[in-house]
């Protein structure tokens, strides 16, 4: 199934000012949530940060992907664009860590309404190759935001305050709101409890491992992103502003691991490279050495720029137009819930009362383990099934 142009540039401009101002809040607040914790005096939640985010956006996946399903992409994307952008207002203003926290959740709503409902757009008006591209325009749409992230969240967490620098992500999200609203109101085929599954991934995968992979490369990228500052800024003593320069060549990895999989997509070799190379970038950015931790985070940072996308074109290949949007969310809240659960976890390295030097070292190798598990169930789940096709 194919869209009109016009319908299909609405969708793109939705998709992508949705996308870019996710990931820029993210690896903005990323750079400066050590310095929110100091001045809102909550060193204890610096992890809920991230996690009260994870938390919501993953908890109310599954309900507005069967919404998704049942009232159509413009209506549930709308109301996550207006709730996102509702988050985005409040936590600018918020003047405490618990009212902070309150606000990331509000925008973690959001997320959860828009992921499906992008997801969906993209599965029911594109076909599988058309697709592919269209996750590729995406990435570099991502790449350019996580590039601005950084240095806008350094400059302004060192200058006029992080709380102007939340602001910036206002326009985008207006962007897209108005862009959701322009998009046809469309609802797929089908009643709300009929499953239709066409069969197993092309790569062999089911829809288990799916989930379980998903999780597993939420836990490492999310990890990597929340952690990779408070390394560079509590091991290597660098200033806000220099986190956020030191911090592109891991999102450079990203983009570019997330461009080529929608290039490489039919090949079978880049699902377990993407896990090879997380598993080598975790365990590099576990030594001390501030050049070591930039090569490391790097290649970890291509690795898990990979392994999504590809799950995601792998589970959308299994499911019918009426299941479009849970074959896509099933995908994205296995990825949300192994964050959700992961930072936090991760956190215990941080409180142990370890050196930071110890600690930062088992959080990185703690990534570098799971990276391994999840090369050992594709290859076990995955990769023996395709080779026996």
């Amino acid at each position: 199934m194919t869209c009109p142009t016009t319908n299909r540039r609405a969708l793109l401009t939705a998709a992508g000012a949705g996308m870019a101002v996710s990931a820029m809040m993210q690896t903005l607040l990323g750079n400066a949530t050590p310095r929110i914790v100091d001045e809102l005096a909550a060193p204890e939640l610096y992890g809920w940060v991230a996690g009260s985010y994870l938390v919501c956006s993953t908890l109310l996946l599954p309900p507005f992907s069967q919404y998704t399903d049942r009232l159509g992409t413009r209506r549930v994307l709308v109301a996550g664009h207006a709730c996102f952008l509702t988050g985005t207002l409040l936590m600018s203003w918020a003047p405490t860590m618990p009212l902070l926290l309150a606000a990331r959740a509000v925008q973690g709503v959001g997320a959860a309404a828009i992921t499906p409902a992008v997801l969906a757009a993209l599965g029911l008006s594109l076909d599988a190759s058309s697709r592919a591209r269209a996750l590729s325009r995406l990435a570099i749409i991502q790449l350019v935001a996580n590039l601005i992230g950084p240095p806008l969240g350094g400059w302004f967490t060192d200058g006029p305050g992080w709380r102007l620098g939340v602001l910036t992500g206002v326009p985008l999200s207006l962007v897209a709101l108005l862009a959701a609203r322009s998009f046809p109101a469309a609802t797929p085929p089908g009643g709300w409890w009929r499953i239709t599954v066409r069969g197993s991934s092309p790569r062999g995968a089911g829809p288990g491992a799916l989930v379980w992979l998903a999780a597993l490369s939420g836990v490492i990228s999310i990890g990597a992103i929340t952690y990779a500052p408070l390394a560079l800024q509590t091991l290597h003593g660098v200033d806000a502003t220099t986190t956020g320069w030191f911090l592109i060549p891991m999102l450079l990895g990203i983009g570019a691991g997330t461009f080529a999989s929608g290039r490489c997509a039919p090949s079978t070799w880049a699902r377990p490279l993407g896990w090879v190379l997380g598993f080598s970038g975790a365990a590099l950015a576990a030594f001390p050495q501030l050049v070591v931790f930039l090569v490391g985070i790097t290649l970890l940072g291509v690795g898990v720029g990979l392994v999504l996308p590809l799950l995601l074109l792998d589970a959308q290949a299994t499911a019918s137009e009426e299941r479009m949007a849970r074959a896509s969310g099933m995908v994205q809240f296995g990825r949300n819930a192994g964050a959700a659960a992961g930072i936090p976890a991760l956190s215990l390295w941080i409180i142990s009362g370890l050196a930071a030097g110890p600690a930062l070292t088992g959080l990185f190798a703690t990534l570098a383990v799971l990276a391994a598990l999840g090369l050992v169930v594709w290859l076990t789940q995955g990769g023996v099934k395709e080779r026996k096709r």
